[in-house]
């Protein structure tokens, strides 16, 4: 059984995109687990002496790779990982969703009795699902200051609004999205590669079978009931509902519509809205170099207080850089996000440093080592 698919574990997948250029993982929505095994009722064709099925091969408990500390330099990894060695140990290594939850309380409610000078924290755990049937687990712990929460937190109120599910579409996306997660959890379906894509962006693609059905409904449905879906994307109360009606948007004709459209939930008081959000934008600007994406607001976003937004909000700087014009966007990306960047760039989390780290040697034009922070800092320094 994989881990339980709880608010704090994310999947890493990478952006799938209609052309073949590489680009880090990028996290994405929460796997649901298989379902369970049971072995299959007697019946009268059932020898009574018959051995039940054997139950399927536990999977691999994560490895943790690393533990990160963004927004204050009260603590770093380090303390966390002596701290809570323990606790992390059995937070990786049980698939109790409650006990999951009460772990990460505990830390939580730890950490902001030892510093008070901390407003907000969150724990970000990230499970990379390869090929190799490997778990590698990233923890980072989010953090803004409460002289920060000005600068840091300042996304809008909750929405209130309650709306019908138009045509059933949010319903199937999220359906679409288990079992695409269960595909790629068996390797039946893709893991980190990229995917064709219909859309101006695909979670996983349509190409297996089973994924198939989706993609055609959504290509047809999604158009008629797009101002329907623009509501809900906008003000429905329901944050997984906005995710998803970002996603089906995406599945719209006009893309600077659809940037458009994504812009504002970069505000949006959800971490999931704003990921889904800059993830449509990070696929457009990859892989769509005629649609005009504003950089300035993504380049804010890099310090943005969660892992998600900082690492979708380098993704779409990463695509507009990397864009044939992007060199133009060199001189913004130093002077306004250059010390950030240095920030991601020492973080052990893949989706924030390798994101940084390409965004780096590429405005800069060096090709300093990735661990290099001395070689890194002197350059910006002369740059800046």
């Amino acid at each position: 059984m994989p881990p339980s698919p709880i608010a704090l574990l994310m999947t890493a997948l990478a952006l799938p995109a209609c052309d073949g250029s590489a680009a880090p993982e990028v996290a994405s929505a929460p796997p649901p687990p298989p379902p369970a095994a049971a072995p299959s009722p007697p019946t009268s064709a059932t020898p009574a002496a018959s051995a039940a099925p054997a139950a399927p091969p536990a999977a691999p408990l994560p490895v943790l790779k690393g533990v990160d500390v963004y927004g204050t330099d009260r603590f770093d990894g380090a303390w966390v990982k002596t701290r809570f060695g323990d606790v992390l140990k059995r937070f990786f290594g049980t698939e109790d969703e409650a006990e999951r939850k009460a772990l990460a309380k505990e830390m939580v409610e730890v950490i902001l009795a030892e510093h008070k000078a901390i407003g907000w924290i969150e724990l970000s755990p990230i499970i990379y699902y390869d090929r190799g049937g490997v778990l590698k687990a990233y923890v980072t712990v989010d953090v803004v200051e409460r002289r920060d929460m000005k600068k840091r937190l300042t996304f809008g109120p909750q929405p209130k609004g309650d709306f019908e599910d138009p045509a059933g579409l949010l319903a199937a996306w999220k359906d679409y999205q288990d079992t695409y997660f269960r595909l790629m959890y068996e390797k039946k379906a893709i893991g980190p590669e990229r995917a064709a894509c219909p859309a101006f962006h695909c979670l996983g693609g349509y190409e297996h079978e089973k994924l198939r059905p989706y993609g055609e409904r959504f290509v047809n449905d999604v158009p008629p009931n797009e101002d329907k879906l623009i509501r809900i994307f906008g003000a429905d109360k329901d944050p997984e509902d906005r995710g998803a009606a970002a996603f089906l948007l995406a599945h719209i004709k006009d893309g600077e519509k659809l940037v458009s459209l994504m812009l504002p939930m970069l505000n949006d008081p959800d971490a999931l809205v704003r990921n889904n959000a800059m993830r449509v934008v990070a696929h457009v600007a990859m892989s769509h170099h005629d649609v005009p994406i504003p950089l300035t607001p993504f380049l804010k976003a890099l310090d943005g207080p969660t892992t998600t937004d900082r690492n979708k909000a380098a993704a779409v700087t990463w695509g507009l850089i990397d864009r044939p014009e992007g060199t133009k966007l060199y001189a913004q990306v130093i002077t306004e996000a250059g010390p950030t960047l240095l920030k991601l760039l020492k973080l052990e989390q893949p989706n924030n440093h390798d994101f940084a780290y390409l965004i780096l040697k590429k405005v800069s034009g060096k090709d300093f080592p990735e661990r290099d922070y001395a070689a890194w800092e002197k350059w910006l320094a002369a740059a800046a």
